[in-house]
């Protein structure tokens, strides 16, 4: 037997075995609820969302996490977790929470193939075999009910279809091409093919209220009008009666966007694109649920969601290329449109946060944001960056939240983002949960994709802490920035 020339006192062994082991512990994935907020945690806060100097928070590196692995931002201490494991799943847009009303079940796309996948949330990474529930691959815009953590909505055709995600039953809600007032403009106009809110409109959160598009197909002896949206209309599900309906010209079909319900289901809202040969009054409308007069909110339709403010108002969070700022819109007649910096004064808009993205700042070059108002009272600020590009401002590489008050808007920094865009797919389309609990983006880690079927992408989810709406005080509330600093 051979026998070690230079034996270690036997206490001293025993240390070093403890270290290697607490060495190996602490360079483990950590998942689930292993790891928790400190109590004295606290967000650090944003001193002016308005001007261009607040303190800048520089990218620190990092290993790309392992699947399933928790960490702590290394700027702003919140809990994240990598919660895929596949490079090409990802979750849909910014503006649709892609959990259920409990959590429990995730939507999300797997965009080489186009189909949709139900996932259970109750181990990480989300994305393992033994977490899928379903593949689905004949709805569009599926939507989770508000209150069934089983059901989805979704259109097919010309019909609103729920359908149970566990047992895999469809409940046909509403079939259009039956209904009195749309069978006839079906009739006449029979190249129609379907329903949608063209992937980015929402009904109310209550599902009562909807507005609709009806999209005409290829038409080979108009070609101006293939695949263009010919009418738009409002239902009402309890009632089962359309309120109203919209022609739409061939600019207004050509340049429409998206079209959806206010939350509430006060108001339709209208992405118009502002084009040569638009009627001067399109852009961003708003319109009552008859439709019997259009309001221009903005000349212009970016990224932007509808949801509530701080006080339960209805209102819509946009980015705004003309001033660069992201604006708070409320869905008021009295709201008029902003061109200037001059036009937000007496008026009911009111700019949120200062942006360098209309591309003729110098301190944001191919950057851009995205908008998520799930949660009422607040929005998710999430921004996009170019690959091999520095951060030029104190936004780059952020996630923002904030508060949605018109008199006093609050914002906090959340994380740093380890992404840059190259492809679609690949930016960050930051959500926040209907719940407040939790946000999800996409990341790639500073991997851009060299062609756009060989995504390298993960999907991060940050866990806010408990009664993180406490760090928001009401506005005028002396000591906000020394309490959120501390």
């Amino acid at each position: 037997m051979n026998q070690n020339p230079f034996p270690l006192p036997r206490a001293i062994s025993l240390k070093i075995l403890s270290i290697v082991v607490l060495l190996v512990f602490l360079s483990w994935p950590i998942s689930g609820p292993a790891q928790v907020y400190p109590p004295n945690f606290r967000f650090i806060r944003v001193p002016d969302p308005l001007a261009a100097d607040n303190p800048a928070y520089p990218l620190i590196s990092r290993p790309i996490p392992n699947p399933g692995e928790s960490f702590f931002d290394l700027r702003f201490g919140t809990l994240q977790t990598r919660v895929t494991q596949s490079s090409t799943v990802r979750h849909e847009y910014s503006r649709f929470d892609p959990f259920n009303c409990n959590q429990s079940r995730l939507l999300a796309t797997r965009i080489t193939t186009g189909d949709w996948r139900v996932y259970r949330t109750t181990a990480k990474p989300y994305d393992q075999a033994g977490n899928l529930v379903r593949t689905i691959n004949n709805l569009a815009e599926m939507r989770w009910d508000p209150d069934d953590p089983a059901i989805l909505w979704g259109f097919r055709d010309l019909s609103i279809i729920k359908l149970n995600v566990e047992t895999g039953q469809e409940t046909l809600v509403k079939d259009f091409s039956a209904d009195p007032a749309i069978a006839p403009l079906l009739a006449a106009n029979p190249l129609i093919y379907r329903i949608t809110c063209m992937d980015e409109g929402e009904s109310s959160r209550d599902k009562r209220y909807w507005a609709l598009s009806l999209q005409n197909g290829d038409d080979p002896d108009h070609p101006e009008w293939s695949y263009v949206h010919k009418f738009l209309f409002t239902w009402d599900r309890l009632q089962d009666k359309v309120l109203g309906t919209y022609q739409l010209s061939l600019a207004q079909g050509q340049n429409l966007d998206w079209v959806g319900m206010s939350p509430l289901g006060n108001w339709v809202v209208i992405g118009g694109l502002s084009e040569q040969g638009v009627p001067p009054a399109w852009g961003l409308m708003m319109a009552g649920k008859d439709f019997a007069a259009l309001h221009q909110l903005s000349p212009d339709t970016a990224h932007a969601d509808v949801g509530l403010d701080a006080q339960g108002r209805e209102v819509l969070v946009i980015q705004n290329s003309r001033t660069d700022r992201v604006d708070l819109i409320p869905l008021d007649l009295g709201a008029k449109p902003v061109n200037s910096l001059a036009d937000y004064n007496n008026n009911l808009i009111k700019p949120l946060v200062i942006l360098y993205y209309n591309n003729e700042s110098p301190l944001g070059l191919n950057s851009g944001v995205h908008i998520s108002c799930n949660y009422p009272g607040y929005c998710l600020i999430s921004t996009n960056i170019g690959p091999d590009l520095p951060e030029q401002n104190w936004l780059d590489r952020c996630l923002i939240l904030i508060r949605l008050d018109r008199s006093s808007p609050q914002a906090v920094y959340l994380a740093k983002i380890y992404n840059t865009t190259a492809q679609y797919w690949e930016e960050t389309h930051g959500t926040i949960t209907n719940d407040g609990a939790r946000i999800i983006w996409v990341d790639n880690w500073g991997r851009p994709a060299p062609e756009p079927q060989t995504p390298k992408l993960t999907l991060t989810q940050l866990d806010l802490p408990p009664n993180w709406q406490n760090q928001f005080l009401p506005a005028g509330t002396p000591g906000l920035g020394l309490l959120l600093l501390k």
